[in-house]
């Protein structure tokens, strides 16, 4: 199963914005710590603050940054949310040209396999994930390491 480029966008987002401790960013602080486009990156904010993984501010003084929901989601939380409608195969969609559509058990198989992915995912909590030496360079990059304010992250182990 490969994660489609909105669901690696929010997760990254996630792991970026749990390093920073409750400081809020701009969007296109947050597309340049992902490396990602700023309008993907905005699509991905606007999702995760309905899901009510992330708090948002407009204005002058406003930003993006982790609720308390989103320092406990889970990624088979995020990855049900950005995944869960995406088809694995053709035929999942209701639409196919294929002879074996009425009878084939693939779709079944498929979205079981799916679903253990997630299980499996389940308890791994995003916030728990970036550690310091792979996000205290990003931080830097961005202005937001020591001197800008960013918590100390765990040591890679």
């Amino acid at each position: 199963m490969r994660l489609t480029a909105f669901s690696d966008v929010s997760l990254r987002i996630l792991m970026l914005l749990s390093g920073l401790d409750g400081q809020k960013v701009s969007t296109q602080t947050i597309a340049e710590g992902v490396g990602t486009p700023y309008n993907h990156v905005a699509k991905s904010v606007a999702f995760l603050v309905n899901m009510g993984l992330l708090e948002s501010t407009r204005g002058r003084t406003g930003g993006v940054l982790l609720s308390d929901a989103g320092r406990v989601a889970t990624i088979g939380q995020v990855l049900r949310a950005t995944e869960g409608g995406v088809a694995m195969v053709e035929c999942e969609g209701g639409s196919t040209d294929c002879p074996m559509r009425h009878a084939c058990s693939l779709r079944g198989v498929l979205a079981h396999a799916r679903e253990e992915f997630f299980k499996l995912l389940d308890p791994v909590v995003i916030s728990q994930l970036p550690n310091e030496k792979q996000m205290g360079p990003v931080f830097v990059e961005l202005g937001l390491g020591p001197l800008g304010g960013a918590r100390s992250l765990p040591s890679a182990a």
